[in-house]
């Protein structure tokens, strides 16, 4: 009986998996072809919007904030408005991260991709199927992660130190190599707690973690790959 409990339950935890990730290949997918239409096709409109005004920026961050606190609040509930949420979400990203994208080089964008996905991909793998548990390391990472924010601020405003902000990207690359692994594991006792019920809500809230772990390693490697 005990065998064939664990079976439907792998089977489930596969499943919930498969979703998470099918939530994150969209959500990827939906800002690579947002920041592509912005950078080729919608500059003009786009860059002349967000940079009329430093309050117009500010505001997409502020609704992406919004959008990130809405899905955590909404992740054990059956709310069907999580995906409109999360598709909203990824959406913002794209036409964000295109301001970030068209000062550098395809080349690095190519690269800084390439070995994000890598990193991603390597330090999942580590969370699916590490027998520990990582719950002390994720702790950290988000503890070092408040710490990295706050120097990135301190740096912006008062140091503008390069050296310092390779240091802080280098940082941020292993925060969130840690933090992907963490979260992957993450998923697995989120559904052990929640189980069948209320799954699709829980599969967005978990990919958006994942997609903020894959967006800010990219992000981090960017720096670090388009220094001069």
């Amino acid at each position: 009986m005990d065998n064939n409990n664990n079976a439907v339950s792998t089977a489930g935890l596969s499943k919930f998996y498969s979703k998470v990730y099918g939530y994150l290949g969209m959500g990827i997918m939906l800002s690579a072809l947002t920041s592509y239409l912005v950078i080729n096709v919608f500059a003009n409109e786009v860059f002349g919007f967000l940079f009329a005004n430093r309050l117009n920026f500010f505001l997409m961050w502020g609704v992406q904030i919004g959008l990130v606190v809405y899905l955590g609040k909404n992740a054990f509930s059956n709310s069907g408005k999580s995906f409109i949420g999360y598709i909203a979400y990824t959406i913002l990203t794209g036409i964000t991260i295109s301001a970030t994208i068209a000062i550098y080089a395809a080349t690095d964008v190519t690269m800084a991709f390439v070995t994000a996905a890598g990193t991603f991909i390597g330090m999942s793998l580590v969370g699916l199927f590490i027998k520990k548990d990582l719950s002390a390391m994720g702790h950290a990472m988000y503890s070092l992660l408040i710490g990295a924010l706050i120097a990135i601020v301190i740096n912006v405003f008062f140091l503008k130190s390069a050296p310092v902000d390779l240091f802080i990207s280098l940082a941020m690359v292993v925060i969130f190599a840690g933090l992907t692994a963490y979260d992957n594991q993450k998923i697995k006792v989120l559904y052990q707690q929640k189980g069948d019920e209320g799954a699709a809500n829980l599969a967005i809230y978990c990919a958006l973690t994942l997609y903020l772990d894959l967006v800010n390693l990219f992000l981090s490697l960017l720096r670090i790959f388009g220094r001069d």
